[in-house]
């Protein structure tokens, strides 16, 4: 089954068998009339490859969906300035706000006190895997049909403000980081390419990333209050 998607403004053609793997995608078809700029085809191979990467046993739909989006984010980092970042990404007033940590460590609890603490200001873009693009000098975060186990996110793009490095505190603070110092965080938290060009491009475009957004240390006790102390940190403003 050949269906063409659209995944931050780039529309290609997958090749998939599985209709679990449609469902996962459906939000994301193209408009109909819109011709990919390329194509791909999910092989058995592809799907093995997957499996021997995952440290979990899962059904053979799974790996495809998984599959899909290697291909695709591999062709978007070297053709469309295009980076995945593992995180939970929210829209607040327009602007895009992401949390990232080690699993476990409370993103998804972080990002549910902005919604019990800003309610309608707040949309979740992508709760996972939102992509993020370089788009004429400025970045944008995008969603994506690959939104974590909670299946939280928006097909939707919005131009990135902040980077939070989620960390478990006593005391809730925020305050910046050095660009220099989160380079080697940030690269944790994407795929590395083994391909040397396709890394570069990553390099290049986690400088300018890192550069335009505001970066910032977040510690919380996943009390209500972190969410506002999170707020007026990078907002520079009370509720």
């Amino acid at each position: 089954m050949i269906f063409t998607y659209k995944i931050a403004d780039v529309v290609f053609s997958a090749d998939i068998r599985y209709k679990n793997t449609y469902n996962v995608m459906k939000d994301y078809l193209a408009p109909k009339g819109a011709g990919p700029e390329f194509s791909f085809k999910i092989t058995d191979e592809d799907i093995e490859q997957e499996k021997s990467l995952s440290p979990y046993v899962l059904p053979d739909y799974a790996y495809e969906s998984t599959a899909v989006y290697r291909k695709y984010i591999y062709v978007a980092l070297e053709k469309y300035d295009a980076f995945f970042f593992h995180c939970s990404s929210i829209a607040v007033n327009g602007h895009g706000i992401m949390f990232t940590a080690k699993s476990g460590t409370g993103k998804s609890t972080h990002r549910n006190l902005w919604l019990k603490s800003f309610g309608e200001k707040v949309t979740v873009i992508n709760d996972d895997k939102p992509i993020i693009r370089r788009v004429d000098g400025k970045f944008y975060i995008y969603g994506t049909p690959w939104q974590g186990k909670e299946n939280l996110g928006t097909n939707i793009r919005v131009p990135a403000k902040a980077l939070c490095f989620l960390s478990r505190s006593e005391k809730n603070y925020i305050g910046p980081i050095n660009t220099v110092s989160v380079i080697s965080k940030a690269l944790n938290q994407t795929v590395r390419p083994k391909d040397p060009k396709l890394m570069s491009n990553l390099l290049d475009l986690l400088d300018g990333f890192l550069k335009q957004v505001d970066t910032y240390d977040l510690g919380v006790n996943m009390d209500e209050d972190a969410a506002v102390t999170a707020y007026n940190g990078i907002f520079g403003e009370k509720q």
